[in-house]
């Protein structure tokens, strides 16, 4: 019997087990305070698939970095699982790597930029030689093959969030999780890592999700677009973005259909905003 992934009111695309890379499945998450729980993702299910990139928006608030932590193992959820090429998230899996906002953050400034890279590698106990031919792959991925000997601090804030996916993608993830990645740079820059990041996915063949509150960058980058509800979180809708796979920041935002996608998730962002919940209004 052929697979129907039409997503049910409330819940994301499910793809075959065999299409299947990361499955999410009920997801809940309920904060416990001193004045009780805090339930800030209620209900959340939707399937991964091989070298897919997902984009996540969704109201402030909406549990969009609490999912992106239980999907990382980082948070253990209430209820609910995460399962990773067959294998239950109960930690940071091995096979997944994360790029978070905050670059000055996740940089260490005394640390040279390839040594910077290398880190989780030598973590990890690869070898030598072997962690040098990963860290120049990955710089050399990211337009940053001249910049090994420089400090974090002497690169612009585009470039030091190209090092950080640099060191993302030298740990060979098969999962690339990145959390609002391009929120504190300037427009042009943040073009040019839109295409970076499109670029990684097809040369790499990574599976990426995406986080993001620009509207117009989930058009741009994903292949599908999932659209979360106001908290206590679940799925609003899960859209897929006909537009053509190579993708031009000029031409491909002048089309027609770009317009109508744009419009079309920022009146679903809206509805969230006003409480439209799609788990109420099942039948």
């Amino acid at each position: 019997m052929p697979h129907d992934d039409t997503p049910a009111p409330g819940r994301g695309r499910t793809l075959p087990p065999e299409q299947t890379l990361l499955s999410v499945r009920g997801l809940q998450k309920v904060y416990e305070t001193d004045s009780g729980g805090i339930e800030a993702v209620r209900d959340l299910t939707f399937d991964l698939g091989k070298n897919e990139l997902t984009c996540l928006v969704g109201p402030s608030g909406s549990g969009k970095t609490t999912l992106l932590k239980c999907i990382a193992g980082l948070l253990e959820p209430t209820s609910g699982s995460v399962v990773l090429d067959g294998k239950k998230v109960t930690g940071p899996p091995k096979k997944m790597a994360v790029v978070f906002q905050e670059y000055g953050r996740s940089l260490f400034p005394w640390l040279r930029v390839a040594d910077n890279v290398e880190l989780p590698l030598r973590n990890a106990g690869v070898a030598k030689a072997e962690r040098k031919e990963l860290v120049a792959d990955a710089l050399e991925s990211v337009g940053l093959a001249h910049a090994g000997r420089q400090y974090p601090w002497q690169l612009s804030g585009g470039m030091q969030q190209r090092v950080a996916i640099a060191r993302a993608i030298a740990y060979q993830p098969e999962v690339l999780l990145m959390d609002e990645p391009f929120a504190a740079v300037d427009a042009q820059t943040r073009a040019d890592l839109e295409d970076l990041v499109r670029s990684i996915r097809e040369r790499l063949g990574v599976t990426i999700l995406f986080v993001t509150h620009d509207i117009d960058e989930s058009v741009y980058l994903g292949s599908r677009v999932i659209i979360l509800s106001s908290s206590p979180t679940v799925i609003q809708e899960d859209i897929t973005i006909d537009l053509p796979d190579q993708r031009d920041q000029l031409e491909t935002r002048a089309l027609p259909r770009f317009t109508e996608l744009r419009h079309h998730v920022y009146e679903q962002i809206q509805k969230a905003k006003e409480g439209f919940r799609p788990d109420e209004a099942r039948v």
